[in-house]
């Protein structure tokens, strides 16, 4: 009997060393950029920038597309594109926002030079499904102190098919409608109060310290939640992005130290 609480007593330290090691914040992120494709079904000429998105995705993971789209035909919309739009002055189309620092320029570079960077904020996700209910819980290391900051929850759906214009031969061919275009990354619904995000409390944003926060929502039935992901990131006062992760559902991740 006393080997078995010996056994039983080892077993449960271990398990806390392997849960304290987890949560121990590195000491530099691997940054991730993220893009906001503001866009709709009626823009001819953003077939451009979803392609050129689509395309540099295919050489780093650590470019995050969202794509709010407004005046579209069917249920693409995003209810609250609005105050994105108004947020950072969007007025013309095809118009991408990179890290809610600047509009993207089209370049690659612009986003490849940011990747190699050390962040001193990163961001993780944990996540689980049951039937439709969704529960999201976004971890934040910080190794520096900050002040101000916020954070932002997204929930993304792919494979959304709506017809499209397209103005010219911009990656997808010259036909004008693109009929049954796919849409990807189509931004659903934000988990945080808004897409400006939620305050994080200046007493969990210091050197060494974890923000954790939970949100659930019920996924609505005519979502595909198969199709699905979470995209989380953290931002600055003056509304630039600091850090940001995408994942699917069911996921559960560690921080990733830039040497990962």
């Amino acid at each position: 009997m006393k080997k078995i609480l010996f056994l039983l007593s080892l077993l449960l330290i271990l398990s806390c060393s392997s849960s304290e090691e987890e949560e121990k914040v590195p000491g530099t992120f691997k940054t991730n950029v993220l893009v906001e494709d503001i866009t709709g079904t009626w823009c001819g000429w953003c077939p451009r920038v979803a392609y050129k998105l689509q395309e540099l995705q295919k050489t780093t993971s650590q470019l995050i597309v969202v794509a709010a789209h407004y005046g579209s035909s069917g249920t693409l919309d995003y209810e609250k594109v609005n105050e994105i739009k108004s947020a950072f002055g969007v007025s013309s189309y095809p118009y991408a926002i990179l890290n809610r620092s600047s509009k993207w320029n089209e370049q690659d570079s612009q986003i490849t030079s940011l990747t190699g960077v050390a962040a001193t904020a990163g961001v993780a996700i944990e996540s689980a499904i049951n039937n439709t209910n969704l529960t999201v819980t976004i971890k934040v290391g910080f190794s520096q102190d900050f002040t101000n900051l916020k954070y932002v929850i997204y929930l993304l759906e792919n494979g959304l098919l709506a017809d499209q214009a397209n103005y010219a031969d911009l990656g997808y061919g010259p036909a004008n409608p693109l009929v049954d275009f796919e849409h990807k990354h189509v931004l659903r619904k934000a988990l945080t109060s808004g897409p400006l995000g939620d305050a994080i409390p200046d007493a969990s944003s210091t050197n060494g310290s974890i923000f954790k926060e939970t949100h659930t929502y019920t996924i609505p039935a005519e979502w595909n939640k198969d199709k699905m992901e979470i995209v989380a990131f953290v931002v600055k006062s003056d509304k630039s992005v600091i850090n940001a992760r995408h994942s699917d559902f069911g996921n559960t991740q560690t921080f990733q130290a830039l040497s990962d």
